[in-house]
């Protein structure tokens, strides 16, 4: 069978036979068969590839979203850990505060262990002194008995040897007067600790009062001599030429032993001359020694009659010196028990008696 086909390149009419027809319609189906397999390929190609992309771009945006994630807990860690540190710094000031503290109060308790040493200190001291002095007034207060007994008996035997015209009346007289000086300083220096045993041995001495020969009798009469005691005594003799000055004697009654230290300075000032008078100051305390006082503008004399005072008072064993009034002269704490006239304000020179007087 013959086909007639038009030319390829030209409008003639060709002729061909069934074979080359059917050569054609094979190789026209070989083509479309590869064109088919390569558009599948290229269809597969591009899903494949296309894929690829979703996944490669999924796989990069879960990468960017993991650094950003990454990133953000990075940022939030340090601001954690600036909180961290800056809380830790909070931490450290306010211990190295406590630390400071602590330090502070160690200081404190430090001292307060010091302080309180020193008052068991100053306390056994005191103690030591208060058993001393104890000893002491336990000693004076023998002492005292046992002169109290003898001028009792030397009393009986004067008034006993009075009752006899072979002795002198002059002689007598002095006797007496030292019996009399001696019964006195006996009975100063036991009033703190022996009221007792002074009053017993005062007692034996108490019917003499009514007799010509007695002590109080003797010093009360202007003609009588000083006794030879107060003839020796240091604070008399260096005292006399001051006679007639006028001085206070102020006794703090919350010290035990100052109205016995009062009675006896004021006994010598009285032998030597002086014109003492005492009066008991209370409601004052915190006083120690025999201060003598000198009021302000008082004349040359005066003040050397005070000099004269606190070296006789030195000298007699006393702890004494000599000081200033610290207010207006007429102006004291406290209350002052004693003679109304003179004024306790009137003698320009002061004599306080305040604890360890000696």
């Amino acid at each position: 069978m013959t086909i007639t086909v038009p030319g390829m390149r030209s409008n003639k009419l060709m002729s061909m036979d069934i074979d080359q027809l059917r050569g054609w319609a094979a190789f026209m189906d070989r083509a479309m068969i590869v064109s088919l397999v390569a558009t599948i390929m290229a269809v597969a190609a591009l899903g494949v590839t296309t894929w690829l992309s979703f996944r490669y771009s999924a796989a990069v945006r879960a990468h960017e979203h993991a650094t950003v994630d990454r990133y953000k807990g990075v940022e939030s860690h340090a601001a954690r850990l600036e909180q961290d540190v800056t809380t830790a710094r909070e931490r450290a000031a306010a211990l190295e505060q406590e630390v400071s503290t602590a330090r502070g109060r160690s200081v404190a308790l430090e001292q307060e262990m010091s302080a309180a040493r020193e008052r068991t200190v100053a306390l056994e001291q005191e103690a030591s002194t208060a058993r001393e002095r104890a000893a002491a007034l336990e000693l004076a207060a023998r002492e005292a008995n046992e002169r109290a007994a003898r001028a009792a008996r030397e009393s009986a035997a004067a008034s006993e040897k009075a009752q006899t015209p072979q002795l002198d009346a002059a002689e007598m007289q002095k006797r007496i007067a030292d019996l009399g000086k001696l019964v006195r300083e006996a009975t100063a220096r036991a009033t703190d600790s022996t009221q007792g045993s002074v009053a017993e041995a005062q007692r034996p001495a108490a019917p003499e009062k009514g007799k010509e020969g007695t002590p109080e009798s003797a010093a009360a009469r202007p003609d009588a001599q000083p006794s030879p005691a107060a003839q020796s005594s240091p604070i008399v003799a260096s005292l006399r030429k001051y006679a007639g000055t006028k001085a206070a004697v102020f006794v703090l009654d919350q010290v035990s032993d100052a109205p016995a230290v009062g009675s006896t300075i004021s006994t010598d000032l009285s032998d030597a001359g002086w014109e003492p008078q005492t009066w008991t100051w209370t409601g004052v305390a915190g006083l120690f020694g025999v201060t003598v006082l000198l009021k302000e503008g008082s004349d040359a004399a005066t003040n050397e009659a005070a000099s004269a005072l606190v070296e006789a008072l030195r000298s007699a064993g006393f702890n004494a010196t000599k000081g200033d009034w610290p207010a207006g002269w007429h102006r004291f704490r406290g209350a002052l028990n004693g003679p109304q006239t003179p004024a306790a304000t009137d003698a320009p020179i002061r004599i306080v008696i305040g604890a360890k007087p000696r």
